[in-house]
């Protein structure tokens, strides 16, 4: 008897295992996108941690942290619900990043030097290299913006489009980039950072919008083929 505990327990440790390492919120992330928390539905605590063998307190900050990302809206005295990404929700959130994105931008192309542009450089060879993983490509992706972004001062802009970006980077895995959007993704990159070497603000600025609606457009097409 002492035996067979034993083996169940070596059998079934490696995933448990796994899981433990994989943050609560990113699980639930996940099973949003994946469509097994779908759409609208609400969330009762209880529920979710009979789903995934936790108490109630954690499913709550989990929560709160994705409500923080975008993907969970939290009603007053109502409960939690996963919110409906549709496209006047992702129209919104690219309304917000061409606003904010060429705002950003500026502090980086007055300061920019020239390690800042090896830096992007060295990023941009791995994005070239196409790499068929959608989650690396929005992981070199977010490394090559972040080097642009990340050092400014109005943290509440860099939250608002770090909260944005993961709602994008999470329909991006639901619905991969097209090859003609990666290719058209490596053009835009490079004519950004020959603006960047040339400390041209304003045609940076008119670059990084453009590469937004772009990336909005593409990603609306992809909604609606899905749909089909």
């Amino acid at each position: 008897m002492l035996n067979k505990t034993r083996e169940l327990q070596e059998a079934v440790s490696p995933t448990a295992e796994v899981e433990s390492f994989q943050p609560l919120h990113e699980r639930m992330r996940d099973d949003i996108i994946n469509g097994a928390l779908p759409e609208g539905s609400w969330l009762k605590t209880h529920d979710l941690g009979r789903r995934y063998g936790v108490s109630t307190n954690p499913i709550r900050e989990a929560l709160h942290q994705l409500s923080g990302e975008g993907f969970v809206v939290i009603h007053r005295n109502r409960g939690a619900r996963v919110r409906t990404l549709d496209e006047d929700f992702v129209r919104n959130i690219f309304d917000i990043r061409a606003l904010i994105e060429p705002y950003l931008v500026r502090l980086f192309v007055e300061q920019a030097s020239e390690s800042d542009l090896r830096a992007m450089e060295e990023v941009q060879l791995q994005i070239e290299m196409k790499p068929e993983d959608q989650i690396e490509l929005d992981r070199l992706d977010e490394a090559f913006h972040g080097i642009m972004y990340d050092r400014h001062f109005n943290q509440e802009a860099l939250a608002i489009r770090q909260r944005h970006g993961e709602v994008v980077r999470g329909l991006a895995r639901r619905y991969p980039v097209s090859p003609a959007r990666r290719i058209a993704m490596i053009e835009e990159h490079r004519a950004i950072m020959e603006a960047v070497a040339r400390h041209d603000v304003e045609g940076t600025q008119q670059i990084v919008e453009k590469h937004a609606r772009a990336a909005e457009r593409n990603l609306i097409q992809r909604m609606r083929q899905a749909q089909l």
